[in-house]
């Protein structure tokens, strides 16, 4: 039985202009139809920036899906599953967070952190048992984003290479990101050198690049949360095979764009509403 999965996506918060509206079913349905497309068996890690609600957002629009699939709902602060005919769909809950060495990809949490501290958060993980991934590691940012996080005050968005040896045991991958191809190599190098697993992801803000990168698993576990960790980290040691692709060049100035413009200065300007 084999997954096609994709980890690290960003589904839509739903933020809008205050005069505006936005049909949230018909966004889903659309996201629905793309990776029903995509094979039998899909799993999406819809993760949330530093506990933003996206993937809550997501699990009560899916409340609203009509009679033709059978949404399931019984782990819901880890995972929901669509299904459709004999296709389905998991969507688990991911959480990236903005630490104050780089951003980490956790998995089988299901509150708020809201600790930015790497060192605290890798302890917490051990002690909770959470899936870590280090997401687009080792990316050495230029001087537009030097300039804009100053601006903005963006945390840093790497781990580099001394962080991620001195806290290696505590990730149980690193991630090979669309967004960053030009890091494909060191990090294929680092990992086999450290002998950590791989995957691949689309770190998708937009549903045309969903599973543009994407990996696969067999013989995972979806009856609750701990099963699912203890199967994928046990086949993450066992057998997975990636399929990284970079995205149109155009969408990463897109993202930032957007994420500047409506996410910082609209956002401040009391101009978009959640």
């Amino acid at each position: 039985m084999t997954f096609k999965i994709d980890l690290h996506t960003h589904t839509s918060d739903f933020s809008h202009f205050i005069f505006a509206k936005i049909n949230k079913k018909e966004y889903l349905q659309k996201i629905l139809t793309k990776l029903f497309r995509k094979g039998d068996k899909i799993i999406v890690g819809v993760a949330e920036f530093n506990s933003d609600g996206r993937y809550s957002k997501l699990v009560e629009t899916a409340k609203e899906l009509s009679k033709d699939c059978i949404v399931e709902f019984g782990n819901e602060d880890y995972f929901i599953s669509i299904k459709k005919g004999e296709k389905i769909i998991y969507f688990i809950r991911t959480d990236e967070i903005e630490t104050d060495k780089g951003h980490i990809l956790i998995i089988g949490n299901k509150n708020k952190i809201d600790s930015r501290n790497l060192s605290h958060l890798l302890k917490t993980a051990r002690k909770k048992r959470w899936i870590v991934i280090a997401d687009h590691p080792l990316h050495k940012t230029g001087l537009s984003y030097f300039l804009i996080s100053k601006i903005f005050s963006l945390k840093k968005l790497s781990l580099d290479k001394k962080t991620l040896e001195k806290n290696k045991e505590y990730f149980s991958s690193l991630e090979l990101n669309s967004y960053f191809p030009e890091d494909w190599k060191k990090i294929r190098s680092f990992a086999r050198k450290n002998k950590i697993p791989l995957i691949s992801d689309s770190d998708a803000h937009f549903i045309k690049e969903f599973f543009d990168s994407y990996f696969e698993m067999e013989n995972l576990d979806f009856k609750n949360i701990s099963k699912f960790k203890k199967s994928f980290k046990r086949e993450l040691r066992r057998h997975i095979k990636i399929h990284p692709k970079k995205h149109e060049f155009i969408f990463k100035y897109k993202h930032g764009f957007e994420s500047l413009f409506f996410g910082k200065i609209l956002s401040k300007l009391g101009l978009i509403k959640k």
